[in-house]
């Protein structure tokens, strides 16, 4: 499965080994015959690895930013709104029985909402917006749900399902929109962080940590950096 597959020394090989027992050997399959692709002739071990890492890597500073926009969320509702003390708990896609019982608060001394909200993020994206609480276009909050899925279902996010190169970039593109969309939502003082935590991935100055295929922050957007 991996007969162009090169490394520089007996540690990568049982590197590899590890790793493709830990992680499945369709996923580095996935990588790996991406990367032959892209490279017409031999992947090396550390592209491979790296690749794999930086996404992994990827995902765990997205779980981060995407329960900061919930907790950011949340806390708009709750400013605003409040519902009886009698109402039951809003859980998961609780949408239309939040919405009916949604009132303007008049005590800012109590929430029962506080101790009854524990809906999925992209309800409470819905309902924020609804509220006029937060501007953004349904797309968007699609690729914020999307996004929010793939991230914690543990999927590779840059290939996505790519079998090909021709479907990796149409993904880099959909990812690109769903990564944005993410940064817009966030309140202007996280914003920063995010794009901080995105430019870390890759590492600084000479010592990069991949050659193409890594986030980069351009003329106020994110995109994916590629040679071609």
């Amino acid at each position: 499965m991996f007969e162009q597959l090169t490394f520089t020394n007996e540690k990568e090989k049982q590197e590899f080994k590890k790793y493709l027992s830990l992680k499945g050997k369709y996923l580095y399959k996935q990588v790996y015959d991406i990367l032959l692709e892209k490279n017409k002739g031999t992947v090396s071990h550390q592209e491979l690895s790296s690749l794999i890492r930086y996404d992994k890597n990827l995902r765990d500073t997205l779980y981060i930013y995407l329960a900061t926009c919930e907790e950011y969320l949340r806390a708009l509702l709750l400013k605003s709104y409040d519902v009886a003390s009698d109402s039951p708990k809003f859980e998961q896609h609780c949408y239309k029985p939040l919405i009916d019982a949604l009132k303007y608060k008049d005590d800012l001394s109590k929430s029962n909402l506080y101790f009854k909200l524990d809906i999925d993020l992209s309800i409470l994206i819905r309902i924020c917006q609804e509220k006029g609480l937060i501007n953004i276009s349904i797309q968007d909050r699609k690729y914020i749900k999307t996004l929010r899925n793939h991230t914690m279902h543990h999927a590779m996010l840059l290939l996505g399902q790519a079998n090909n190169l021709e479907e990796v970039h149409a993904n880099f593109n959909v990812l690109e929109k769903q990564l944005n969309a993410l940064l817009a939502l966030l309140p202007k003082e996280y914003q920063n962080g995010f794009i901080a935590s995105i430019k870390k991935l890759n590492g600084t100055g000479r010592k990069k940590f991949l050659q193409e295929f890594y986030l980069e922050y351009e003329d106020d957007k994110l995109h994916i950096k590629t040679n071609n």
